[in-house]
């Protein structure tokens, strides 16, 4: 690498300021040499020409080592006046710029063009960019030289957001579609206003590491004055929808903010650990450079829950700091006060590893962002633990969302536990932990041995008196509570069906615990069919469940072949049996 002079030059400093013709060339390692050419004086009066020709980013090596980039730049410059009131003209070309090395090596290579007329206190701007047909944007008319000076600027072009896909990717993002943009900004620097909108077309999001997706988003950002509203600006999610409408004081004191979240059936999470349907009324409002507060209601109308047997392969997320770097600081002056109250009215399940439970709760979420403070949860409404083919019927169950896990910054804290009471001894089966890792164990009262508190649970007996085959299948249960298997064919059977329950029960019967098949659905709010097959085809039930209101529930229980429980209607077959029974859940 070198720098070489054309020949003699004189620099003066000082009242005088000037260059007596600086000609050289610069050529750095393995790429074309550059031309400087620059005369003239600087001030009193300025009359200066300058020209520079095929500079490229590899001149910055010296003082950047770690860049990477590739591209010519050129300029040509012809200035008179003063430097408080510059005239002349300013010609600026860039071709094929473009980083080597990094995320942003996917960009494609960008193409600027830049003519500026000075004219004392304002200058004539006409600037356009390019980056392949995807990204294409001008900047013409008048900006000023000073802070009171007058601004006519006009922005006009469109932006195909699939060009930062290389970028996002390496954090496991996506997106497309399609930003077209017409603003016009007037006014002065200090008090500027702004016309125009800018169009969301077809745009989509994705980040795959939470499953989220938003799909067909449209809508415009409207600029009136010293705001920008939006108007309408609705994206699909799942099923549903969310729309925001609002304002931005972009060029207000303090950047306020005033902007509705509304969501109907929307369904912007969907991973292998949580599926959420979600409906939203909230408010976003403050100043956006010093507390922003969010208030308003979430509610959660279907969430399942999934404990998987084992953790899905996900995106990692590397923040990489090189030797004498800085490390990013990621604090931030800005505080979020929350007052969102979250509400399922039922259909929350929590399924997987064998337990199969549906919840119903409310959170109330205040505090800040930094510092939450979530009181309620989400207790059983039903719910059982498939164990080695043994149903145990869960006593106390309780979903919250008080941490933010092991592995994902959206995880579930379980709390669930399963009684048997037999010979004298309490047996339970206690599930606690993250959705992402379970922790699953035992207890009992009087203290027993796990092995006898799990046959207690399975078979209602110590395991000094299990048979054979029951031995086998409590080894089997052993084996589950390992993680010994993956195998869910009842999880693939429900979701095929499109069913809300379907579980195996053992035994010996549908009236005395047999062998059974029992699947149910939500037929509409708050109300729930279900089913249960004896597969030894001795009898079978259907309950219907109704809830009347927030504590009084309604369960209807027909029974064909079984024991008559309840009454029995004359319409009804002889052999067939109708149990009503009235629960007061607190």
């Amino acid at each position: 690498e070198y720098i070489r002079l054309g020949g003699p030059a004189n620099v003066s400093f000082g009242d005088i300021m000037g260059v007596d013709h600086l000609r050289a060339t610069l050529a750095p390692q393995g790429v074309a040499p550059a031309t400087i050419d620059i005369a003239g004086s600087i001030k009193p009066r300025l009359a200066l020409t300058a020209t520079v020709d095929r500079l490229t980013p590899a001149i910055a090596k010296p003082f950047a080592p770690e860049l990477a980039a590739s591209g010519v730049i050129s300029a040509k410059a012809n200035l008179a006046g003063t430097i408080d009131a510059p005239t002349g003209t300013v010609a600026l070309t860039a071709h094929g710029l473009k980083m080597q090395t990094g995320p942003a090596a996917s960009l494609p290579a960008a193409e600027i063009l830049a003519n500026i007329g000075l004219a004392g206190k304002m200058a004539k701007v006409d600037v356009t960019l390019g980056a392949g047909p995807k990204v294409a944007l001008a900047v013409r008319g008048t900006a000023p030289l000073s802070k009171e000076g007058a601004i006519a600027l006009a922005t006009t072009g469109h932006v195909d957001l699939s060009v930062a896909n290389g970028v996002l990717g390496a954090s496991g993002m996506a997106t497309k579609g399609q930003v077209g943009i017409n603003l016009n900004v007037a006014g002065t620097a200090s008090q500027p206003r702004a016309t125009g909108r800018v169009e969301l077309q077809n745009v989509s999001f994705d980040h795959y590491a939470q499953g989220v997706r938003l799909t067909d988003i449209n809508g415009a950002v409207v600029a009136s004055g010293d705001s920008l509203t939006l108007e309408h600006v609705l994206a699909h999610a799942g099923p549903g929808t969310i729309a925001l409408d609002g304002t931005v004081g972009i060029f207000r004191p303090g950047l306020p903010v005033d902007i509705k979240v509304i969501s109907d059936k929307a369904r912007p999470v969907s991973s292998d650990l949580v599926t959420a349907v979600i409906n939203t009324d909230l408010h976003i409002h403050g100043q956006a450079t010093t507390r922003v507060d969010v208030d308003g209601k979430i509610v959660l109308p279907s969430v399942t829950v999934n404990i998987p047997n084992s953790m899905p392969a996900s995106v990692a997320q590397l923040d990489v700091v090189r030797p004498g770097q800085k490390a990013p600081d990621n604090t931030s002056s800005l505080i979020i006060g929350l007052g969102i109250d979250v509400i399922s009215p039922g259909q929350f399940v929590v399924q997987g590893h064998g337990l199969d439970a549906e919840m119903q709760g409310r959170l109330h979420v205040r505090g800040t962002s930094s510092a939450p403070s979530i009181t309620g949860g989400f207790d059983l409404k039903r719910g059982n633990f498939n164990l080695a083919g043994i149903n145990l019927n869960f006593t106390h169950g309780r979903v919250a969302f008080n941490g933010t896990g092991v592995n994902h910054k959206l995880d579930p804290t379980l709390d669930f536990r399963a009684d048997r009471n037999a010979k004298g001894t309490l047996a339970s089966l206690l599930v606690t932990g993250y959705a992402s890792a379970p922790k699953i164990d035992f207890s009992s009262v009087p203290t027993q041995p796990r092995d006898e508190v799990m046959a207690i649970l399975l078979f209602g007996t110590d395991a000094h008196s299990l048979s054979t085959t029951q031995l086998a299948e409590l080894a089997a249960a052993v084996a589950q509570l390992a993680g010994g298997s993956s195998f869910d064919p009842l999880g693939k059977v429900r979701n095929a069906l499109g069913l809300d329950r379907l579980a195996v029960g053992g035994g010996g019967g549908v009236d005395n615990g047999g062998t059974s098949v029992e699947a149910g659905k939500y037929v509409m709010k708050g109300v729930y069919v279900g089913a249960k097959q004896a597969t030894s085809g001795s009898g079978t039930q259907a309950q219907v469940q109704i809830d009347l209101t927030k504590r009084l529930k309604l369960n209807t229980t027909v029974g064909t072949g079984g024991q008559v429980t309840g009454f029995t209607t004359p319409e009804n077959d002889p052999g067939s049996s109708v149990g009503l029974s009235y629960g007061f859940d607190y």
